[in-house]
This record gives structure tokens, sequence and C-alpha cells, in this order.
């Protein structure tokens, strides 16, 4: 828990001042996100996505280490402290840190660590995650990785940001580490937005973040189909809390535009490119964060009169966020845009057309999960049975698809009353998001984030008309009572001194985890020697490598070779036809 807690602190100020620097250098000082809440949470997801994104770019040229990616980290924050404009905004944040504050976030990081420090078993991690990691942190970008394990050709930013978290010698111990920032920056994300939901200064924003989280969290929380998730290094968990940000983020700059003809000082860096980065960086986190980039996209081009510099500088801000991701995929496995054929090339160390198809159907879910439909039976209705019949979540997805579709006739019609363009493009999202899950990969920890838009959105709306002046009246009957005002801050001490004990006798005893988590499940290995390459193949049905020596693949190829021996692993593998013996050993 210790470490956990120490990470992110470093974490969090490490993304606060990347993003202040971000929203300065967008001249966002006095636009839409000046006010706060919407600032600083703006600012460490800004920050959060800058900072992984620089890493999986670094991993191109040098190995993830822990020294590698501290001197990352230092030189992002000290670039972003050069503008006056920042600094100035850094000193009056840390004046503003009030002891209640900090109290209550030490408070929160406590019990998100006492949940996220259980033993990680989601059994993609010893599949392919912690793998990822490990080559990151100890080589770098190998050259024909998914050779050796299709999946190792995955590009995620968020494999880059643990890297340098996960030194070897723990052992993957401490591989939950990155999703318990995200769900920190999440539940307090939630925190700040209530509050202000309470007051004259809430807008609608307010309400659809604090919904969004509000319904978001506790499944992941504390149910076991997505908390096995949230206690792994899974890149689902990021997207998910990006989905509503990204949306958050296009109802603020929708309003600041309804409120002010002067919307600040003219400039080619808009604030239309805060949605736009954010949602590039959640593609470079996971692919199925595609819907999110394209109503983005779309936003930025159509918000304001086109013209060349504004799809000069989307262009610009796109290629720099995706383009460490595209090479990372090249390099990995002879496809930018991995496990898609699309503008493969022809390497040696490139899959083959067949194995990157047989991976994008396996992921895909509809065409390999249940067979083929028996004679005469519609195809489409008999696949919708079998998913329906099969998938655990697949009840909650309908009635969220249900809801929705409620939900929509209501938005529509209040997008044309208040012609607020805003919850359109939340609607777009909502639309385009949702049916790419369930053409694509019908589960609910790819489409949580987008299934709930339109039931959180048109709740939200409902609030803000029906409940917010009832909201204010209450927090002034609260604040105006002296007796109450002497003692808020007691009455502050006591909740979260309650939420961490209730938070810590629902998990097993934290005492044996307050520095460090429990390692990852062991595998029985076998070593042996397949050509030049020496692997280590785990002994378990489901090929779950978990922290075992690299490289570890469960069934070595028999034509795969080191790329340079001399050089040994970080050159990368090849693609040969010549096969020598193999000799096995097993590893206790």
């Amino acid at each position: 828990m210790l470490y956990f807690i120490a990470a992110w602190t470093v974490l969090s100020m490490a993304c606060w001042s990347i993003g202040v620097a971000l929203l300065n250098l967008l001249q966002l000082q006095a636009d839409c996100f000046e006010r706060s809440p919407h600032r600083p949470m703006a600012a460490l997801w800004l920050g959060l996505i800058v900072l992984a994104v620089a890493l999986l770019a670094t991993s191109l040229l040098l190995p993830l280490s822990p020294v590698v990616g501290g001197l990352v980290t230092v030189a992002l924050v000290a670039a972003s402290l050069l503008p006056r404009s920042a600094r100035q905004e850094v000193v009056a944040w840390r004046v503003d840190l009030s002891p209640r504050l900090i109290l209550g976030i030490s408070i929160l990081a406590l019990a998100i660590a006492a949940i996220t420090t259980q033993q990680v078993t989601w059994i993609d991690t010893g599949i392919y995650h912690y793998g990822s990691i490990r080559w990151l942190s100890e080589f770098g970008t190998v050259p024909g990785l998914a050779l050796l394990k299709k999946q190792f050709g995955f590009a995620s930013a968020w494999f880059a940001l643990a890297a340098p978290l996960n030194p070897v010698g723990l052992g993957g111990r401490v591989s939950a580490l990155t999703n318990g920032f995200a769900i920190l920056l999440a539940v307090f994300h939630f925190w700040v937005s209530l509050t202000r939901s309470f007051t004259t200064q809430a807008k609608l924003s307010d309400w659809f973040v604090t919904l969004f989280f509000g319904l978001v969290l506790p499944p992941l929380l504390f149910t076991h189909l997505l908390s096995v998730i949230l206690v792994s290094p899974s890149p689902d968990i990021p997207v998910i809390f990006l989905t509503g940000v990204v949306a958050w983020s296009i109802l603020v700059i929708s309003e600041q535009r309804t409120d002010s003809v002067n919307a600040g000082p003219k400039s080619i860096l808009e604030p239309e490119l805060i949605p736009l980065i954010l949602a590039a960086g959640a593609v470079t986190i996971k692919l199925t964060a595609l819907p999110i980039l394209l109503i983005a996209s779309l936003f930025y081009l159509v918000a304001k009169r086109p013209s060349f510099k504004r799809l000069l500088v989307g262009g610009a801000v796109l290629a720099g966020l995706l383009l460490p991701m595209l090479l990372f995929s090249l390099v990995t496995s002879g496809c930018p845009l991995y496990p898609s054929t699309f503008l493969c090339l022809d390497l040696p160390w490139s899959q083959t057309v067949q194995e990157a198809k047989q991976l994008a159907e396996v992921t895909r879910g509809w065409g390999t999960w249940f067979g083929s439909a028996p004679t005469g039976v519609s195809a489409t209705l008999w696949l919708f049975w079998q998913w329906f019949n099969a998938i655990g979540s697949s009840k909650l997805i309908v009635l969220l698809i249900g809801l929705s579709i409620v939900s929509m006739i209501y938005v529509f019609r209040t997008v044309i009353s208040q012609q607020n363009q805003g919850q359109l493009w939340v609607l777009g999202l909502a639309v385009v998001g949702t049916s790419f899950m369930m053409l694509q990969s019908p589960l609910l920890r790819f489409g949580i984030g987008y299934v709930v838009l339109l039931p959180v959105l048109s709740v939200a709306i409902l609030f803000h008309a029906k409940l917010q002046n009832r909201c204010i009246e209450l927090n002034k009957r609260f604040t105006a009572n002296p007796h109450r005002q002497k003692y808020r801050w007691q009455s502050w001490v006591l909740l979260c001194s309650g939420t961490l004990v209730l938070v810590a006798l629902s998990q097993p005893p934290v005492r044996s985890r307050l520095v460090l988590p429990p390692a990852l499940p062991k595998t029985k290995l076998t070593q042996q020697q397949v050509n030049n390459v020496v692997y280590f193949s785990p002994q378990n049905s489901k090929g779950a490598c978990w922290a075992a020596e690299i490289p570890c693949s469960p069934q070595p190829a028999k034509n795969i070779w080191l790329r340079d021996p001399v050089r040994g692993l970080p050159a990368g593998f090849v693609r040969k036809p010549e096969v020598l013996p193999s000799s096995v050993n097993t590893v206790p």
C-alpha cells in the first residue's frame, strides 16, 4: 500500500504540472476550464495522457527502466514549468491545498490502496499484460516480439506508463498500480464535481460527470465481474473513465460557448483540442477507444468554421500522439494497426496476414465465440441468443441499451429546445460507441463507458433542471447554521475515517500488504531451446506466464530465431524456415 501511495503522489504531481502547462499553452487561462474543479481535473487527465504517450515513444529507443522513466518524467515536468504562467498557477494551487483537502485525499488514497493491492488474478495479466510491461521495462520496443505471442503486438501507452513503476525485482507485485491511480483520479473527480453540484456555479457538465462516475465506479469497485479487472494493469479501466471524461470536456466547452460571446484570446490552439488530445490518448491505450477519437475529431473539425490552420493543428496533434503507437506496432508485428492487416509491411519479423486475421477474429467475438448457426436459422438472431445466454453481463448490456434508447428521445428533445450542441455530441458518442462494441466485442468491460452515457446524460439534464435550486438551498441551510459550521471539520474527518474503516473491513487482511501487494500467481515452467532461442514455457491450460522469466511462450514456434545472436533479446526476433533440434528441461 505504501508503495502505491508514494507512486501515486509522484504521478499526481507530475501529471498535474504537465497538464497545467498544456492548458496554459492552449491559452485557456481565461476560458472554459478556468472554473474549479474543471481546471485541475482537466490538467490531471491531460498530464496522464501526455506522460503515458511520452513513455511509449521513449520505449522505441530505450528500455523503460525506473531510471529512464524517472528521467522522462523529470524532463517533462521541468519543461512544463518553464512558462511563467504555469509556475504561477502551480504555486497558487499549492497555497490552496488546505489541511482538510490533504486529509481527504490521503484517506481516499488509503482506501483505494486497500482495494487495489489485492493479488492480481485477472488471466489476461498472466497471458500478456505483465509480459508486455516486463519487455518494455527490460528491453523497450523489441522487433518481432509478436512472433513469441501474438498479443505482444498490441500497443498500449498504459503498459508503457506501468513499465518504469514495475522493477523486475518486485515480480509483478505492483502491476495494478496504474489502474489504482486511474481509480483515484476518477473518485477524486467524482467527489469534487459532486460538491460543485450543490453550488450556484453548478452546470450540466458537473451533474453529468458526477452521475457518470457515480454509476461506473460501484460495479468496478464492488462486483467480482469488474473488480477482478480493476486489480490488474488492464487498459480497459482507463478507457472506461476516459469515455466519460471526453464527453464531460465536450459539455464544458459547449457550455462556455453558450454562456459567453467572448471565449478568450484567439489562437490556433483552441479548447476543442482538449477532447481531441484525451481521445487520441485513449486510443493509444486501447483500440476500443476508436469511437471516442472519431467523435472528438468531428467535434474539433465542425465546432468552429473550418480552416486550413485548424486542420493542420489537429492533424499535428493526432500525429504526435498516435505515431508512437503506430511505430510500436510496426516494430513488434510489422503492422502499424495490428491486429488489422491494413498497411502491413513485408519485414523479416512480420506477422502473416492469416495470423493477424485469426487474432482479430478471436478478439472480435461474434465470428468465433459461438460457431456457425444451424441451417435454416437466422444467423444474426441465433448468434444474439447464444451471446445472451452464454455471457453473464449480456442481460445488463441489453438493459442499458434499452434505457439508452428511451433516454435518446428525451435528450434529443432537450437538444432541440435548448440548442445545446454538446449534448448532441455526447449522444453521438453513445450511439457510435455502443454500436462499435456490439459489432466488435460485446462485453461489458469494453462498452460500459458507452452504454451508460445516454442514461447518465438524461438524468443529469433532469437533475440540473429540477433539483439544482433545491440542492443550492440545502447547501445554504447547512453552511448558514453556525453550529453545523463549527462541526464541519470534525464531520469531514469522521466521514473519511469511516470510509477507510468500511473499505478495510470489506477487504482481506491488509497487514501483509502494508508495503507491497502479494506476488503474482506462480506456475510450473519448462525450459527449452528452439533454434537459437531459450524459452520458458508455462505448464497450465491458459498458457499464462505471469511473472516467469522472459522470453516466455506457451508454444514456441519452430521457425523463430534471434535477429542478432550477439545482441540477444534486445535485437528481437525474425522468422526463418530453418529448424534445429530442441532440448527441453523442467524448471522447478
